[in-house]
């Protein structure tokens, strides 16, 4: 395999199955390695993040067979990929992404009127940030943070530090130096630092994009910077221009999206039920839950394929459902998706949602969503790589 890549990387899981991690320089691949047979599989490294998938290899003698599951490999993957991390250029990669995935992240939505703030895109509002400068004045206004605060948060705020006192510094940067950033990430590192740094390395190493396919972006973080082979003896070879991440990129948009909506609902997510049924309708009335109105999600928002959701209340309970059904057939789940969430607690993360007075069902519910999707996602993958990825 020399000429093809190499083998970073490796792991006895017993006397007939070994784990590797390979690459060729660009996003690494799992080696799983049949010592029985001396012969090997290279696959993406996402297929670790079903737990319960099973692994049958054939054993020496003819009809005989070892059956695994992913679970078995948690301790396996970690080693393999902590010592990849450390003899490679992973790290170099690493820290880049994890910087431009911050800059990213707390890029500012500029609001030079009311009327900016008052008809914010969905896109927009995805921002975690407004530099708003609404008062008349596009010289002059201040960071406002577009997600609530805990106590601690909140302390950091003090009066001018947000100040806006130029048009051309009301960008990423000049929000980066107030360093209301980095005193976030001190506050709270579980919902500022951990999270960029498990989802960087994510990005990286090819694990999925929160369920969806990564694997072209993560090539192009391998290889921006580089020069292309030279085919041409003739021609002087360009080096291949560095990707500079932003959250409304095709290639990063589902996951980035997923990543604020994340950040943003952090303190209500624990609030958040999802379950799974065969009729969401007779479940949810024989609970004693009242109908009230429907909405069309378009395939991409709720999941892979259109939802009708329809709106229920137990006013007795105190409690607001979801009850969404799938308009094809989806892979992701049997049945319907029901979404439970506190009425208090929904009426306001569609306050959150929102820089004016126009609340969106259609936004809130898409976000809250997408914020359980990562909250899931990123519980799984960060025992992973908790032994390389700096986390606080």
């Amino acid at each position: 395999m020399d000429e093809q890549g190499k083998i970073i990387s490796s792991c006895d899981i017993d006397t007939n199955l070994a784990l590797q991690i390979w690459t060729r320089g660009k996003t690494p691949r799992l080696s799983i390695f049949n010592k029985n047979k001396n012969s090997r599989k290279l696959i993406h490294i996402a297929w670790v993040e079903k737990r319960d998938r099973t692994l049958s290899i054939n054993g020496k003698k003819p009809g005989e067979n070892f059956n695994y599951t992913v679970g078995d490999f948690e301790t396996a993957i970690q080693k393999i990929l902590a010592e990849y991390a450390a003899r490679t250029n992973f790290k170099t990669k690493y820290f880049k992404v994890v910087i431009d995935l911050e800059k990213a992240l707390n890029h500012p939505e500029p609001a030079g009127s009311k009327s900016d703030l008052a008809m914010m895109t969905e896109e927009k509002r995805s921002s975690l940030w407004v530099a708003d400068c609404s008062n008349g004045d596009k010289n002059s206004g201040e960071f406002r943070p577009f997600f609530p605060l805990n106590e601690a948060e909140a302390a950091l705020f003090r009066e001018g530090r947000m100040k806006i006192s130029s048009i051309t510094a009301r960008g990423t940067e000049a929000l980066i130096k107030t360093g209301i950033t980095a005193d976030l990430k001190k506050v709270n590192p579980e919902r500022w630092h951990n999270t960029v740094r498990v989802t960087a390395a994510a990005m990286l190493l090819g694990f999925t994009y929160c369920g969806s396919d990564g694997t072209q972006m993560a090539d192009s973080l391998w290889t921006a910077g580089e020069k292309p082979k030279n085919i041409n003896p003739n021609v002087t070879p360009m080096k291949i221009p560095e990707k500079k991440l932003h959250l409304n990129d095709p290639g990063l948009a589902r996951l980035g999206f997923k990543l604020t909506a994340f950040i943003r609902h952090f303190y209500i997510l624990n609030k958040i039920k999802i379950t799974y049924v065969d009729d969401s309708e007779k479940g949810l009335q024989e609970a004693g839950y009242e109908r009230q109105r429907r909405i069309d999600f378009n395939t991409g928002t709720l999941g892979d394929v259109p939802y009708r959701t329809t709106f229920y209340e137990n006013h007795d309970k105190g409690m607001t459902a979801f009850g969404c059904n799938p308009r094809m057939q989806t892979a992701r789940h049997r049945g319907d998706m029901v979404i439970l969430i506190p009425t208090e607690v929904y009426k306001s993360a569609l306050k959150l949602n929102t820089m004016s007075e126009n609340e969106d069902d259609f936004f809130t519910i898409t976000r809250l969503l997408w914020a359980r999707q990562f909250a899931s996602w990123y519980v799984n993958l960060k025992p992973y790589v908790k032994g390389f990825a700096g986390l606080l």
